[in-house]
Protein backbone atom coordinates (compact mmCIF):
# COMPACT_ATOMS: atom_id res chain seq x y z
CA UNK A 1 0.00 0.00 0.00
CA UNK A 2 1.44 3.38 -1.05
CA UNK A 3 0.72 6.39 1.10
CA UNK A 4 0.55 9.86 -0.44
CA UNK A 5 1.33 12.80 1.75
CA UNK A 6 -0.72 15.76 0.53
CA UNK A 7 1.38 18.18 2.58
CA UNK A 8 4.58 17.29 0.69
CA UNK A 9 5.80 19.71 -2.01
CA UNK A 10 5.66 16.95 -4.63
CA UNK A 11 2.71 14.67 -3.82
CA UNK A 12 3.05 11.09 -4.92
CA UNK A 13 6.83 11.08 -4.83
CA UNK A 14 7.20 9.83 -1.26
CA UNK A 15 6.15 6.56 0.31
CA UNK A 16 6.13 5.27 3.84
CA UNK A 17 7.97 2.40 5.44
CA UNK A 18 4.75 1.35 7.08
CA UNK A 19 3.56 -1.00 4.32
CA UNK A 20 5.92 -3.82 5.32
CA UNK A 21 3.48 -5.20 7.80
CA UNK A 22 4.44 -6.36 11.25
CA UNK A 23 4.75 -4.41 14.40
CA UNK A 24 8.22 -2.99 14.29
CA UNK A 25 8.76 -0.48 17.13
CA UNK A 26 11.25 1.46 14.94
CA UNK A 27 8.71 1.87 12.15
CA UNK A 28 7.01 5.25 11.99
CA UNK A 29 4.20 5.61 9.48
CA UNK A 30 4.50 9.40 9.44
CA UNK A 31 8.09 9.33 8.11
CA UNK A 32 8.61 9.01 4.34
CA UNK A 33 11.65 9.03 2.05
CA UNK A 34 12.30 10.40 -1.42
CA UNK A 35 11.95 7.96 -4.32
CA UNK A 36 13.94 9.98 -6.87
CA UNK A 37 17.16 11.98 -6.54
CA UNK A 38 16.40 15.34 -8.17
CA UNK A 39 13.66 16.98 -10.17
CA UNK A 40 15.33 17.39 -13.59
CA UNK A 41 12.89 19.80 -15.25
CA UNK A 42 13.53 22.41 -12.52
CA UNK A 43 17.32 22.02 -12.89
CA UNK A 44 17.16 22.32 -16.69
CA UNK A 45 14.92 25.39 -16.55
CA UNK A 46 17.29 27.03 -14.02
CA UNK A 47 20.31 26.33 -16.25
CA UNK A 48 18.47 27.70 -19.30
CA UNK A 49 17.53 30.89 -17.46
CA UNK A 50 21.12 31.43 -16.24
CA UNK A 51 22.53 30.83 -19.75
CA UNK A 52 19.99 33.18 -21.36
CA UNK A 53 20.77 35.87 -18.77
CA UNK A 54 24.53 35.58 -19.42
CA UNK A 55 24.13 35.68 -23.20
CA UNK A 56 21.69 38.59 -23.01
CA UNK A 57 24.00 40.53 -20.71
CA UNK A 58 26.95 39.93 -23.04
CA UNK A 59 25.01 41.17 -26.07
CA UNK A 60 23.81 44.23 -24.13
CA UNK A 61 27.39 45.06 -23.11
CA UNK A 62 28.61 44.75 -26.72
CA UNK A 63 25.94 47.22 -27.89
CA UNK A 64 26.77 49.60 -25.03
CA UNK A 65 30.49 49.55 -25.81
CA UNK A 66 29.80 50.17 -29.49
CA UNK A 67 27.55 53.13 -28.58
CA UNK A 68 30.14 54.56 -26.18
CA UNK A 69 32.92 54.23 -28.79
CA UNK A 70 30.79 56.01 -31.41
CA UNK A 71 30.00 58.86 -28.99
CA UNK A 72 33.65 59.17 -27.96
CA UNK A 73 34.86 59.34 -31.58
CA UNK A 74 32.26 62.02 -32.37
CA UNK A 75 33.41 64.16 -29.43
CA UNK A 76 37.17 63.80 -30.12
CA UNK A 77 38.78 67.13 -31.01
CA UNK A 78 40.23 67.40 -34.50
CA UNK A 79 44.03 67.49 -34.54
CA UNK A 80 45.93 70.31 -36.16
CA UNK A 81 47.64 69.42 -39.46
CA UNK A 82 50.85 70.74 -37.85
CA UNK A 83 50.69 68.20 -35.02
CA UNK A 84 53.25 65.41 -34.79
CA UNK A 85 51.88 62.28 -36.48
CA UNK A 86 50.93 59.41 -34.24
CA UNK A 87 53.43 56.60 -33.72
CA UNK A 88 52.72 53.51 -35.75
CA UNK A 89 52.42 50.35 -33.71
CA UNK A 90 54.88 47.65 -34.86
CA UNK A 91 53.34 44.53 -36.38
CA UNK A 92 55.48 42.24 -34.21
CA UNK A 93 57.94 42.77 -31.40
CA UNK A 94 60.44 40.23 -32.73
CA UNK A 95 62.59 42.75 -34.62
CA UNK A 96 62.94 45.39 -31.92
CA UNK A 97 62.16 45.20 -28.22
CA UNK A 98 61.07 48.87 -28.24
CA UNK A 99 57.77 50.39 -29.26
CA UNK A 100 57.91 51.86 -32.78
CA UNK A 101 59.53 55.24 -33.34
CA UNK A 102 58.21 56.94 -30.23
CA UNK A 103 60.39 59.62 -28.63
CA UNK A 104 62.40 58.84 -25.52
CA UNK A 105 61.73 57.18 -23.14
CA UNK A 106 60.54 54.29 -25.28
CA UNK A 107 58.13 51.64 -24.11
CA UNK A 108 59.66 48.16 -23.96
CA UNK A 109 57.45 45.57 -25.62
CA UNK A 110 59.82 42.63 -25.13
CA UNK A 111 61.96 42.88 -22.02
CA UNK A 112 63.75 39.52 -22.54
CA UNK A 113 64.83 40.56 -26.07
CA UNK A 114 66.02 43.94 -24.80
CA UNK A 115 67.98 42.32 -21.96
CA UNK A 116 69.58 39.79 -24.34
CA UNK A 117 70.64 42.61 -26.73
CA UNK A 118 71.97 44.70 -23.83
CA UNK A 119 74.04 41.78 -22.49
CA UNK A 120 75.49 41.12 -25.96
CA UNK A 121 76.49 44.79 -26.19
CA UNK A 122 78.16 44.68 -22.76
CA UNK A 123 79.94 41.43 -23.65
CA UNK A 124 81.21 43.01 -26.86
CA UNK A 125 82.53 46.01 -24.88
CA UNK A 126 84.29 43.71 -22.39
CA UNK A 127 85.81 41.42 -25.01
CA UNK A 128 86.49 43.81 -27.92
CA UNK A 129 88.56 46.82 -28.93
CA UNK A 130 87.10 50.29 -29.44
CA UNK A 131 87.41 54.00 -28.78
CA UNK A 132 86.23 55.59 -25.57
CA UNK A 133 87.33 59.09 -26.70
CA UNK A 134 89.12 59.10 -30.04
CA UNK A 135 90.04 62.80 -29.91
CA UNK A 136 91.81 62.31 -26.55
CA UNK A 137 93.36 59.00 -27.65
CA UNK A 138 91.54 56.89 -25.03
CA UNK A 139 90.85 53.37 -26.26
CA UNK A 140 89.16 50.30 -24.85
CA UNK A 141 90.89 46.89 -24.86
CA UNK A 142 89.56 43.44 -23.94
CA UNK A 143 89.48 42.76 -20.22
CA UNK A 144 91.70 39.66 -20.49
CA UNK A 145 94.38 41.66 -22.35
CA UNK A 146 94.16 44.43 -19.71
CA UNK A 147 94.73 41.88 -16.92
CA UNK A 148 97.82 40.53 -18.70
CA UNK A 149 99.22 44.06 -19.16
CA UNK A 150 98.71 44.84 -15.46
CA UNK A 151 100.40 41.58 -14.52
CA UNK A 152 103.39 42.21 -16.85
CA UNK A 153 103.86 45.96 -16.32
CA UNK A 154 102.46 46.37 -12.83
CA UNK A 155 100.36 49.25 -11.58
CA UNK A 156 101.70 52.80 -11.76
CA UNK A 157 102.98 54.24 -8.48
CA UNK A 158 103.74 57.76 -7.33
CA UNK A 159 107.37 58.74 -7.68
CA UNK A 160 107.62 60.25 -4.22
CA UNK A 161 105.12 58.63 -1.85
CA UNK A 162 103.98 60.96 0.91
CA UNK A 163 103.14 58.96 3.96
CA UNK A 164 102.64 59.69 7.60
CA UNK A 165 105.25 57.90 9.77
CA UNK A 166 102.47 56.83 12.10
CA UNK A 167 100.41 55.35 9.23
CA UNK A 168 100.17 51.60 9.48
CA UNK A 169 101.63 51.38 12.98
CA UNK A 170 99.98 50.29 16.17
CA UNK A 171 100.71 53.62 17.86
CA UNK A 172 97.87 55.05 19.92
CA UNK A 173 95.85 57.91 18.53
CA UNK A 174 96.88 61.39 19.51
CA UNK A 175 94.53 64.20 20.33
CA UNK A 176 91.23 64.17 22.13
CA UNK A 177 89.19 61.10 22.90
CA UNK A 178 85.45 60.95 22.55
CA UNK A 179 84.98 61.55 26.28
CA UNK A 180 86.76 64.90 26.12
CA UNK A 181 89.96 63.98 27.91
CA UNK A 182 93.27 64.49 26.22
CA UNK A 183 95.35 61.47 25.20
CA UNK A 184 99.05 62.20 25.74
CA UNK A 185 102.04 60.67 24.03
CA UNK A 186 103.84 57.98 26.05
Amino acid sequence: MKLIDSRAPFPGRFHSHGDRGGSDPMDNKNVAHETSDIYMPAILWSAAIVAATCIGTGILILFLFKAFETRAEARDPKLSPLAVPATKMPETTNASPEFGGAPEPRLLTSEPTYLRNQRQQWEQQLRGYGWVDQSAGVARIPIDKAKELVKDRGLPVRPDPVTDPRLGTHAPAYGESSSGRTVTKK
